[in-house]
């Protein structure tokens, strides 16, 4: 008798579980729409996978700054796009009909028999003629970059907006060709949020970046609760990550998006007219003035990065630097050798070219020990 009655208890509380189909509890990701994931996760991912992926004149991580910035132009969801490259090259091992000097990331025109593809001259063409071709199959949307795509037109518009609609289309045989381009994509978000040029042991108590946000962001109490909305148009003081958040203080948070904000590290002072703007492209977009500031995202031994895989050359003639230090009441200025060399007034200002705890490097080979009493820094 008990049995029986354990038998329709079971059966009772199943019936009450409401049954979802596979097909209802997958659901569908659009081709266009904003990234969410940095160049660094992205980045990341695939050092983590293979160390040595085969680039021609770009790093991994400049790479994925180009499918966030060049998604974000045409409304493709880059950071997925990246995911379909890594599915389509092998983690960019290549090793099968195109090669890596094609720049051709996406296998656009490699049909199998030996079939290479299409040719691209640069990195940048690669990734813009994937992000169009993407665009093609999602949506009847006119291109707002230079069509560069050698099969755009071979594609009915709009006929594909999901990216399980590629199966079949983008490759063939292509069954489940959307669902493991969306399961590498999924794996990726597992990847730790960092900053760029950031230690993850940052423990100075002054800020490790800033955030620009382009949108209104909730920002998140310690107990997950909404403290108030942070408005688009200002910049924020980033002491950190957690999880995938950026710590703006007291583990306060906002929900890393990077369609929906930007971090920088510092700026760049531009020191003389000899200085050009790189495209992402390698081509000289402008000469910079003298004088000008402009906000550093991330910087490698060659380059300081600018914003949508623009770049500035390394050189004595730009000064990188991460904030400015006020002086409010006398403090001592100390050499390498640690003696004081001079005191420092109050009312002075001076730029800090980095941090290390609470050492701040004003240059020359002099630091300054902050004293949050006595000293007010400044990164936005």
């Amino acid at each position: 008798m008990m049995k029986k009655v354990y038998l329709l208890l079971f059966v009772l509380v199943m019936s009450l579980i409401p049954t979802v189909s596979a097909e209802a509890a997958s659901e569908k990701v659009a081709i266009e729409g904003n990234s969410i994931l940095t160049a660094k996760q992205m980045g990341d991912f695939v050092l983590l996978k293979k160390p040595d992926p085969k680039l021609t004149t770009v790093d991994i991580y400049r790479l994925a700054d180009l499918y966030l910035s060049i998604g974000r132009m045409e409304g493709i969801r880059g950071d997925i796009a990246f995911a379909q490259a890594i599915h389509e090259t092998g983690f960019f091992q290549y090793g099968n009909d195109v090669l890596p000097e094609q720049n051709n990331f996406s296998g656009i025109g490699a049909v199998g028999g030996g079939a290479q593809g299409a040719f691209f001259n640069t990195p940048e063409e690669g990734v813009r003629a994937q992000i169009q071709h993407l665009k093609a199959y999602a949506n009847n949307e006119p291109l707002v970059t230079e069509k560069i795509d050698p099969r755009f037109d071979y594609v009915k518009r709009g006929i594909a907006p999901y990216w399980t609609d590629l199966n079949n289309r983008w490759a063939v045989p292509g069954n489940g060709y959307g669902e493991k381009v969306l399961s590498i994509f999924d794996e990726m978000k597992q990847i730790n949020l960092a900053i760029p040029n950031v230690s993850s042991e940052w423990t100075s108590k002054l800020p490790a970046a800033s955030v620009y946000l382009k949108a209104d962001m909730p920002l998140i109490s310690p107990d997950g609760k909404t403290e108030k909305i942070l408005k688009k148009g200002f910049s924020y003081k980033v002491f950190g990550t957690l999880g995938n958040n950026y710590n703006l203080g007291g583990n306060y948070v906002i929900a890393a998006n990077s369609s929906k904000m930007s971090v920088y590290i510092g700026r760049l002072h531009i020191k003389s007219k000899n200085i050009d703007l790189y495209k992402p492209d390698g081509k000289v977009h402008r000469k910079m003035i003298p004088g000008e500031i402009v906000k550093v995202f991330s910087y490698d031994e060659n380059a300081y990065y600018v914003g949508g895989g623009y770049y500035i050359k390394k050189g004595t003639d730009v000064s990188f630097y991460k904030g400015t230090i006020q002086i409010k009441a006398d403090s001592p200025l100390i050499d390498a050798a640690g003696n004081t060399a001079k005191i420092l007034k109050n009312g002075q200002v001076f730029r800090v070219y980095a941090i290390n705890g609470n050492k701040l490097d004003l240059g020359g080979g002099f630091y300054l020990n902050y004293d949050k009493t006595k000293h007010v820094y400044t990164n936005n």
